[in-house]
This record gives C-alpha cells, sequence and structure tokens, in this order.
C-alpha cells in the first residue's frame, strides 16, 4: 500500500496578529519592525497583510541564543540573608 504525501502550503502573507504568534511577538512589535522596514507589509482594503517571507528572513536573522557561564563578580544568592545586627543608637531608642 503506497504512503501518501502530504505537501505543506506556506501561505504568501499572513496578519500582524498570525507574524506575532508564529515569532512569538505582540502586534505592536511587529508594527514596529514594519515601520522600521525590517518586515514587508501590504495592504488589501482595510486588513494589513505582513510578507511571509520577510518574517522567515527576520526570523533566521536573529543571533542564536548562547548559554554561558555566570559573570564572575555578581552578587551570588546563597541561602537566606543573614539577620541584620542592631546598632548601638537603634538599641538604645527601644
Amino acid at each position: 500500500m503506497p504512503l501518501l504525501e502530504v505537501k505543506s502550503i506556506e501561505p504568501f502573507a499572513m496578519s500582524p496578529v498570525a507574524a506575532g504568534a508564529s515569532l512569538s511577538l505582540t502586534k505592536r512589535q511587529i508594527y514596529n519592525l514594519i515601520t522600521d522596514g525590517v518586515l514587508i507589509a501590504k495592504r488589501s482594503g482595510s486588513r494589513t497583510l505582513v510578507d511571509f517571507e520577510s518574517v522567515k528572513k527576520y526570523y533566521a536573522s536573529l543571533p542564536l541564543k548562547t548559554v554561558s557561564a555566570s559573570i564572575p563578580n555578581a552578587p551570588q544568592c546563597i541561602g537566606a540573608a543573614p539577620a541584620r545586627r542592631r546598632t548601638v543608637r537603634s538599641a538604645a531608642r527601644t
């Protein structure tokens, strides 16, 4: 019995909300990327359509996440902070 091939069809364009959902960004961030010229958008009547290829190019241009060692001089949180000692002045008030 032959297996059926399922071909996925990529869209030409998507709404700003769908583009934001695919990139895990907000609609406002998508509109900012359109304003900056990073994403290509077109108008169809009252709808804004974001070019799917520009979304893929933007995602491909993002840098890889690298995991590095912690900052050497950064304060480390080790357990609970020790109780502060009362000074002579604050002890005299009580």
